[in-house]
């Protein structure tokens, strides 16, 4: 799967540069962000109990580049900053006490996604269908892990004989730095000008690698491991700027 996304980014980037050439043609330049919904799929406590998922919000700040082919064939680019994560909150119990538990997984990531996109329907407000690889980054990874609303230090012994603290603030080095995923946007533009268009959408994302260390990849408290993945869902907003590639190259100076 991984391959295959590699290679669908090639084929996009490699049509986008032979295709700038072209009369015709538009280039898109735009600002946008999401309000998102976020998970981490299989939890990971380290052999400690676990509790239940609870509801964790993220958002996304993004700046794209667009290459439209035609008025339907689009291939889009973004930089993209994302917070993501997971809250759990539960009854934790061991060591002969009950624990009122509160975690919350905080993630920062910096993204890369490509979309193909397709373009219908007429009139100022036209439909899309985005969908493309993310290749994402780690900044940063923390949590706020307490029990009875305080943190109470306990160890465990990761894959390499290393003895860490579970409730610690930082755990970036719990973490891989990159993760690999597919994105799927479905919404409308809706123009506003000949230069000036606005877009929604409602996008989700899931993560095909495990984002946990391999040192890390503890067995849970049931001797089973679970692969943990990163996923999102949310509403996506942006504007963006139309540059005509003709009519810029036939002007005369």
């Amino acid at each position: 799967m991984k391959k295959y996304l590699v290679i669908v980014t090639a084929v996009i980037m490699i049509s986008s540069l032979n295709s700038f050439g072209q009369k015709g043609k538009e280039l898109i330049f735009g600002v946008g962000g999401a309000i998102t919904s976020v998970w981490i799929q299989n939890q990971n406590f380290y052999g400690e109990p676990e509790i239940d998922y609870g509801p964790k919000m993220g958002y996304a700040f993004t700046f794209n580049f667009g290459y439209n082919f035609t008025e339907k064939i689009s291939v889009v680019a973004e930089f993209q900053y994302s917070a993501q994560g997971q809250k759990y909150d539960g009854k934790q119990s061991f060591d002969g006490h009950k624990y009122d538990t509160k975690r919350s997984i905080d993630l920062q990531y910096f993204n890369i996604p490509v979309f193909a996109k397709y373009s219908f329907g007429t009139g100022n407000a036209k439909f899309r269908f985005m969908i493309g690889p993310q290749f994402s980054f780690l900044n940063e990874a923390t949590q706020n892990y307490t029990r009875d609303g305080k943190t109470i230090g306990t160890t465990k012994t990761d894959l390499n004989g290393k003895s860490f603290v579970t409730d610690a603030k930082n755990i970036k080095d719990r973490f891989v730095n990159t993760d690999i995923s597919i994105a799927i946007d479905l919404g409308a533009d809706i123009y506003l000008s000949k230069k000036f268009f606005i877009n929604a959408g409602f996008r989700v994302n899931y993560g095909f690698k495990d984002i946990n260390d391999p040192a890390y990849r503890l067995n849970d408290i049931d001797g089973e491991y679970s692969p943990s993945h990163n996923a999102w869902a949310g509403l996506y907003v942006g504007i963006n700027y139309i540059l005509d590639v003709q009519g810029y190259s036939q002007r005369s100076f």
